[in-house]
């Protein structure tokens, strides 16, 4: 973060008036020349929390806090000093001036702030069109069934993205924006036909950072026919950083400081927003329809020293959950868990039982070593092979812990627990330990939909091992020309590679529809990181030998950089066009067969919506 220059940072704390600032959050009382209220950073019955506009000043002859405007932000949103100097800067409507030592680094902050901006106008208009426009009618059903009234929408400003962009691109236009900036914030896309909407007939979730700025949105599909992504969210831009975005969270930092550093950790919007709402759990966040990252548990670590995982309490949410306790636990974060009932989310369970069961699930919850024991103890067969497979199991998730005080009180707790010795237990804790110091850094990527992988013969099951079988030879290969391009250019570039794993979100359907897709997704699979463009012969060591076969008929050369952004915006609308045509054809085959007269019309309908899509492309 750019350092704010020291003319514009005392404009800044000169623009702040104290008595509103804190009105904003306290309800202030006068008292002669000053104001008064129950402190608001601690428990007390008796107004002993003091503003003085004269001074600018607060303090609490209480518990005997104070300062200025800026540090009654740091206080009560749990904020640093810069985050809450611009906090302060946005209230007040004062331009945040930076130095600027590198032109580079000053032409990217000016994008960002366009970005920014766009993104605003773009929520603005989204939200306008949830409540007031006819064609909305869909979303706004969809919000009741969910238990979401206009004010719980208004309060998250909730909006439905149209089919057509056109209207918000000349909203933005008329705001100074060109087609550009639209593209920058990812709200279009661009490929050789034109512009088109990245967000269409979609429920809108703004997303937005620490400050409260829109930095993007993730789109949930209302009409799941006609689009197998169910959510879709903004790519990677100057201003947008998936990994790094935890929402809800510039909500819920007051929150969880009240709450004793607390965070509650959801899987997705809704559960945010019902945590928020109906069960007045309001230190709630949720990651973006990605797993929880290392990056994630920084940014909460800054806000919050205990973590509760509010996860379903299926397969998928506890091996979900165990993936973010290793994350939390390394970045210093305690780690408890909720027990929801089977089948519960906390929106569902909260709008089908009440607000007060979910606040009860999160007041019992339970250490997540201290659950997990519990539950594999129930289930481990008591014969000596399987109680040492589960001491190891418990010494691996111990290992994560990142201070070497908390690792030794979970690890006597797990001894007493898994009935060995306190020295045996140890040993197998710290051998974990310098197990997980030898890994691999980087992690990797997870795609958020399973498809289903190529027929490559009749599988075998032995001994619980899947093979195939030899005597049925698995069919060679083909791959989709648009996918062969997609392949080519991550063989032949890095930056390519890169740039197409940032896009990842753009290829799913592609993978899902174009022969060759589970190739492709194996391909993205085993080369998460983008520091070197993909090797066939290391990826061979992980690959049949007919994936190997059709990879090395793709065709690679040494690519320059220069074009390389035209390129992949080439790729992967030939994908993404390839994708319609092959939803045509396959509901054009669906004609064929025996239909009802209520099924001619709907296909007939699908196939007049998508060819229509596919000429204005």
């Amino acid at each position: 973060m750019a350092r704010i220059i020291p003319e514009c940072e005392a404009r800044i704390k000169e623009s702040a008036n104290i008595v509103d600032l804190v009105g904003r959050y306290v309800q202030l009382r006068r008292a002669g020349y000053s104001w008064k209220a129950c402190c608001p950073f601690h428990n007390e019955k008796t107004p002993s929390f003091h503003v003085n506009p004269a001074r600018q000043s607060f303090h609490c002859f209480g518990c005997g806090v104070g300062g200025d405007a800026v540090k009654f932000l740091m206080m009560y949103e749990n904020l640093d000093y810069p985050t809450a100097l611009r906090r302060l800067a946005d209230i007040n409507g004062i331009p945040v001036i930076e130095e600027e030592d590198d032109p580079e680094i000053a032409r990217k902050r000016r994008l960002r702030s366009a970005v920014v901006q766009v993104n605003e106008l773009a929520a603005e208009y989204y939200h306008k069109l949830l409540c007031r426009s006819k064609d909305a009618a869909d979303a706004r059903e969809y919000l009741k069934t969910r238990g979401i009234d206009i004010n719980i929408a208004k309060s998250w400003q909730l909006g439905w993205a149209p089919p057509s962009f056109r209207e918000l691109s000349d909203l933005a236009r008329a705001r100074g924006f060109g087609d550009q900036i639209l593209r920058e914030a990812y709200l279009t896309g661009q490929n050789s036909s034109g512009s088109f909407p990245v967000f269409r007939d979609r429920l809108m979730f703004p997303i937005r950072n620490i400050r409260g700025e829109v930095v993007g949105f993730s789109g949930r599909i209302m009409q799941p026919d006609r689009d197998p992504r169910k959510y879709v969210n903004t790519a990677e831009t100057v201003a947008f950083h998936k990994g790094e975005l935890l929402f809800g969270l510039h909500k819920a930092t007051s929150a969880m400081a009240k709450a004793g550093s607390t965070a509650l950790i959801c899987e997705g919007q809704l559960d945010v927003i019902a945590c928020h709402e109906r069960a007045e759990l309001r230190y709630a966040v949720a990651g973006l329809g990605t797993a929880f990252t290392d990056d994630h548990a920084k940014l909460l670590a800054k806000y919050a020293r205990k973590a509760i995982l509010c996860y379903d309490g299926d397969n998928a949410g506890n091996a979900a959950a165990e993936k973010t306790y290793r994350k939390l636990a390394a970045a210093g974060i305690s780690v408890y868990r909720a027990t929801l009932p089977a089948g519960e989310d906390p929106d569902s369970l909260s709008r089908e039982q009440g607000g007060e069961i979910l606040q009860q699930a999160v007041k019992e919850a339970q250490p997540f070593l201290e659950q997990c024991v519990t539950a594999e103890l129930l289930s481990c067969r008591n014969d000596a092979p399987s109680r040492a497979a589960l001491v190891e199991r418990m010494a691996d998730l111990a290992a994560e812990i990142h201070s070497a005080v908390q690792r030794d009180i979970s690890t006597a707790d797990l001894a007493t627990r898994l009935g060995v010795g306190l020295d045996q237990m140890r040993e197998s804790v710290n051998r974990a330990v310098r197990e997980h110091k030898r890994r691999p850094t980087h992690e990797p990527y997870e795609f958020q939909d399973d498809y289903p992988a190529e027929d490559q013969g009749e599988a075998i099951h032995e001994n619980g091992i899947s093979t195939i079988d030899p005597q049925k030879k698995a069919p060679s290969i083909t791959l989709h020309p648009a996918l062969n391009a997609v392949l080519s250019l991550m063989f032949s570039n890095t930056k390519a590679h890169h740039m197409l794993m940032e896009r990842v979100e753009d290829l799913q359907e592609p993978i899902r529809y174009l022969t060759g897709g589970a190739l492709l997704q194996r391909v993205l699979e085993l080369t998460p990181t983008s520091d070197s463009k993909p090797n066939v012969d290391i990826l061979a060591q992980k690959l049949t030998e007919e994936e190997v076969q059709a990879l090395r008929k793709v065709p690679t050369g040494d690519l320059g950089d220069q074009w390389m952004e035209n390129y992949v915006d080439e790729v992967c609308a030939q994908a993404i066009n390839a994708t319609l045509e092959a939803k045509i054809d396959l509901l054009r085959t669906r004609l064929r067969g025996e239909l009802s007269l209520e099924e001619y019309k709907s296909t007939i309908e699908e196939i007049s919506v998508l060819t229509t899509i596919a000429n204005k492309k």
